[in-house]
């Protein structure tokens, strides 16, 4: 099932924040902004048929390019609503969006089904040793 009142992670979530972590981040410890400014669209949503980030993706997003103007610039951020064309994730992506910038500690995303896939594992971890055997 999608997203209904809670965050699930998507493998877009995953690939956005790899792509902001390994190549935003470092481009900004090189250039070393005065102002970060962010045209912050949200029709990358699944609602907008797009690339399936999710609420949780847009906060953890946030956090990244907070943490950039935080280290490199006193924190001078500046945020441009330009895009999302379903009212309803578009109203819930800015609200996950100003939770963080209001202090709010954004959730790592992670890949629907893998942490529940982890957990069974764990479970049943030792059920297949060669001396369980009955």
């Amino acid at each position: 099932m999608r997203q209904t009142g809670r965050f699930r992670g998507d493998p877009a979530d995953v690939a956005y924040l790899k792509a902001m972590r390994e190549l935003l981040v470092p481009a900004a410890d090189y250039f070393k902004p005065d102002l970060v400014l962010v045209s912050a669209g949200f029709d990358a949503h699944w609602l907008d048929l797009a690339l399936n980030v999710t609420y949780e993706g847009f906060a953890a997003m946030t956090g990244v390019v907070q943490q950039i103007a935080d280290r490199h610039c006193n924190g001078r951020l500046a945020m441009v609503l330009e895009g999302g064309y379903n009212t309803k994730s578009l109203s819930r992506g800015v609200h996950a969006t100003l939770q963080v910038l209001a202090g709010g500690q954004p959730v790592e995303p992670k890949v629907c089904g893998v942490e529940e896939v982890n957990t069974a594992i764990e479970f049943h971890k030792g059920a297949f040793e060669p001396d369980n055997r009955d």
